[in-house]
C-alpha cells in the first residue's frame, strides 16, 4: 500500500541490483518523505483506536481520521487521500466495538460513525482534488516557464539582427557623428542581446545568480576584444539572487562600461588590467558596480560620449547614481575606475 501511496510502483528493471536501487531509495528525497507521512499515519491511527477505547461510543473522533486524509499532502502520489480513505473507514468500525458502550441506542452510535465515514470520504475526495490542481497548476507554470525562456532566447536572436541593420546603416552613413552614434545603438543592442540569451538559461524563479551571470558576461564581452591576451580580467561578484529585469538592467549598464574599458582604456599599451566587481550590500539595500581599470585614463571625447550618456540617464532612470575617478591621478597611467549604485527593486 505504501508503495502505491508514494508513487514508487511501476515495472522493475532487471538491470538494476537490488543493493544500487536500496542505496537510491535512501538517497531520495521522496522516500524519506513518504516514511515521514507513513509514520504520522501510523501515530494518528493509533491515537484515534486509543481515543476510542477510553470513550463511550457516541463520542465523535472525526478529528483523527480527517487528520489521517491531510497527512495525503505529504505523499507524492495525488492518489494517496482515496487510498488513506479506506484506512480510515476500517479505524472507523473497529473504533465502534473498541469503545466503551453506552445507554445510547445501537442506530445512534451506527448513526454518529456513518457520520465520520461520510467526513471522511468528502475530505478525502476535497484533498484528492487539490491535489490534482496543484499538479495541473505545476505543469501549466513549467510550460510558461519554457515558453519564457525560449521568448528570450528568440528575442536575443532577432536583436542580433537589428544590431546587424544598424551596423549596416552606419556603414552607408557618411556623416561621422551619425556614423559613431548607430554603431554605439549596435553595440548595445548587441550586449542586450547576449543578455537575453544567457537569461534564457536561467531556472525556473525568475532569479539569477549575479556571481555566475556576471562571469559569463565578462568572459563574453572580453572573449571577443581585439587584444584578450593583453588584458588581465579580474571578477569578483556577490552570489545574490537577481530579478531578471534588473539583470538585465545591471548587465546592459556593465556592457557599456566594460566595452568603453576595452576599446579607450589601452590604446597604446602592451599590457592592462581591468577589474570588474560587484557586491550586494543589503543593509544599504543597493546594489554596487565597480569597472577599473589602469589605461591611460579618460579623454574628454569618451567622458561625453553617446554611450556614456546612455549608462548616466539609464542609471537615473533605476534612481541610482554613476560616478567615476581616477585611478592614480598623478600617474602616467592614472587609470579609470567607474562606481556605479542601484537601489535593489
Amino acid at each position: 500500500m505504501l508503495g502505491q501511496i508514494a508513487g514508487l510502483g511501476g515495472p522493475r528493471d532487471p538491470g538494476n541490483q537490488p543493493l544500487s536501487r536500496l542505496i537510491g531509495s535512501f538517497a531520495d528525497p521522496t522516500f524519506w518523505k513518504t516514511i515521514s507521512a507513513s509514520a504520522a499515519v501510523v501515530l494518528i491511527a493509533a491515537a484515534a483506536l486509543l481515543f476510542d477505547t477510553m470513550t463511550s461510543r457516541v463520542v465523535s473522533v472525526d478529528f483523527f481520521y480527517v487528520a489521517i486524509l491531510l497527512v495525503a499532502f505529504w505523499y507524492p502520489s495525488p492518489k494517496a487521500p482515496l487510498i488513506l480513505a479506506p484506512l480510515a473507514l476500517i479505524l472507523i468500525i473497529v473504533g465502534l466495538w473498541l469503545a466503551i458502550p453506552d445507554n445510547v441506542p445501537m442506530w445512534e452510535n451506527w448513526l454518529n460513525r456513518l457520520s465520520a465515514i461520510a467526513t471522511v470520504w468528502l475530505t478525502a475526495l476535497f484533498v484528492w482534488y487539490i491535489r490534482l490542481l496543484g499538479q495541473k497548476l505545476a505543469l501549466q507554470i513549467a510550460i510558461s516557464e519554457a515558453l519564457s525562456r525560449e521568448v528570450r532566447h528568440r528575442v536575443g536572436n532577432s536583436l542580433q539582427l537589428v544590431a546587424s541593420f544598424l551596423r549596416l546603416r552606419a556603414a552607408n552613413t557618411k556623416d561621422a557623428k551619425s556614423r559613431d552614434i548607430l554603431k554605439a545603438a549596435a553595440a548595445q543592442v548587441v550586449a542586450i542581446g547576449k543578455l537575453q540569451r544567457m537569461l534564457s538559461h536561467t531556472g525556473s524563479t525568475g532569479l539569477v545568480n549575479s556571481e555566475s551571470f556576471i562571469k559569463a558576461l565578462v568572459d563574453d564581452l572580453c572573449g571577443s576584444a581585439p587584444e584578450r591576451d593583453a588584458i588581465h580580467v579580474t571578477v569578483e561578484a556577490d552570489a545574490a539572487e537577481l530579478p531578471s529585469t534588473t539583470a538585465v538592467v545591471l548587465g546592459a549598464l556593465m556592457s557599456e562600461l566594460i566595452n568603453n574599458a576595452l576599446k579607450h582604456a589601452f590604446r597604446g599599451i602592451e599590457r592592462g588590467t581591468l577589474a570588474v566587481r560587484f557586491s550586494d550590500q543589503q543593509n544599504l539595500a543597493q546594489y554596487v558596480v565597480e569597472v577599473e581599470d589602469d589605461g591611460v585614463g579618460l579623454s574628454p571625447s569618451v567622458e561625453g560620449g553617446y554611450g556614456l550618456d546612455t549608462v548616466t540617464e539609464l542609471t537615473r532612470l533605476m534612481g541610482g547614481t554613476i560616478t567615476h575617478e581616477a585611478v592614480h591621478p598623478s600617474g602616467a597611467r592614472p587609470g579609470t575606475k567607474w562606481r556605479l549604485v542601484v537601489p535593489h527593486g
